[in-house]
């Protein structure tokens, strides 16, 4: 019974060994495919940084700039701030930038009554799947414009914003052309004309 118990444990050490001999040689493989798509991406980069290429290169800097601008959905971003929104506090406005790799970067410029209400946003941001390390960049307290206004709190919060994909969703069966469904306000039959 020892003898078969050292059989199958030499057995189960043998197996062992070749599993992370070809893990190893498979981690070799992808960091020396690693190193050579490195040195593809520095020449080009090389190559991106001639001087006989920078007026190229400003462009494409500027057209991807406002392609990622323009992917940002200012209804999607609304609908996100407000589900997270604590109450009595309002946004002001949003100044929205790119960062140096291309990711989309808010300021956002928010309105409260309690000073409190900045680390709460703060706080719900972090927890959303849409915010990406938010941080009060400023906190002011504003006079009260009336004598009864209470005074209120200006924060400036920076963060990352990740929107949601612009992949179209499925129509339901009642939306689909040609499926009987109608439009609300429009009735099932067809004018002549």
């Amino acid at each position: 019974m020892l003898a078969g118990l050292t059989v199958i444990l030499a057995t189960l050490a043998t197996l062992s060994y070749f599993q992370s001999a070809k893990s190893g040689r498979e981690i070799k493989d992808l960091q020396q495919k690693v190193a050579v798509l490195q040195k593809q991406r520095e020449a080009l980069i090389a190559v991106e940084n001639l001087p006989a290429n920078r007026d190229v290169t400003l462009q494409k800097n500027f057209w991807n700039a406002q392609l990622a601008k323009r992917n940002l959905s200012w209804t999607q971003l609304f609908n996100d701030l407000q589900k997270i929104m604590p109450d009595r506090a309002f946004l002001n406005s949003v100044k929205p930038e790119l960062t140096h790799d291309n990711r989309l970067a808010l300021k956002l410029v928010i309105v409260s009554e309690k000073p409190d209400d900045a680390r709460e946003l703060q706080k719900r941001m972090e927890d959303s799947a849409r915010f990406r390390a938010p941080h009060i960049d400023v906190e002011s307290r504003q006079k009260a414009e009336g004598k009864s206004a209470p005074p209120l709190w200006k924060f400036e919060i920076g963060t990352e914003y990740a929107p949601a994909s612009a992949a179209p969703q499925p129509r339901s069966p009642q939306e689909r052309p040609g499926q009987g469904a109608t439009k609300p306000g429009h009735s099932g039959t067809k004018e002549a004309s």
